[in-house]
């Protein structure tokens, strides 16, 4: 069992702190567009091996609740989140790339995925979410923008 983070691990950093997330769902044939409102916090759990999130928002009439961990699976060679809350639980495998000199952040599921890209100096995120429909076809689903209010504690 290793003693000290992966190096890998250091990339999680991007995501320590609380954020404010806003946006839309979008409309489709069986809703209406939703308002997104909510508060996610990134924080490093003992040993900086994973980050613990919680989130706590709305979206429309909805409130949403949960928490996950995310951290790196060096048997998969990857990020992997594992999150429960009010809309259900779901498991993600997370990358972390630079694209034109941005840091990307994707998460992927066997149901939803997101692409979130970082503002230059980290604060912002601006994201887009897709989900499967019933012919398994991706669809939009919601664009967000989270910006980051604070860190979580010292030495973040």
């Amino acid at each position: 069992m290793p003693e000290e983070p992966h190096p890998a691990h250091a990339r999680l950093a991007a995501l320590v702190g609380r954020w404010r997330t806003a946006g839309w769902t979008n409309e489709t044939a069986e809703a209406p567009a939703a308002r997104i409102e909510a508060t996610d916090t990134y924080e490093w759990l003992p040993g900086r091996f994973a980050l613990l999130y919680t989130v706590d928002g709305r979206v429309g009439e909805v409130h949403v609740e949960g928490a996950e961990i995310s951290g790196w699976d060096p048997a998969c060679d990857a990020y992997v989140t594992r999150y429960f809350g009010s809309d259900g639980p779901n498991a993600y495998e997370v990358s972390f790339v630079e694209v034109d000199g941005a840091l990307v952040w994707t998460m992927h599921s066997a149901a939803d995925r997101f692409a979130g890209t970082f503002s230059d100096d980290g604060n912002t995120i601006t994201g887009h979410w897709e989900r499967l429909d019933d012919e398994k076809n991706w669809q939009p689903w919601m664009d967000v923008t989270l910006t980051r209010s604070g860190r979580s504690g010292p030495g973040d």
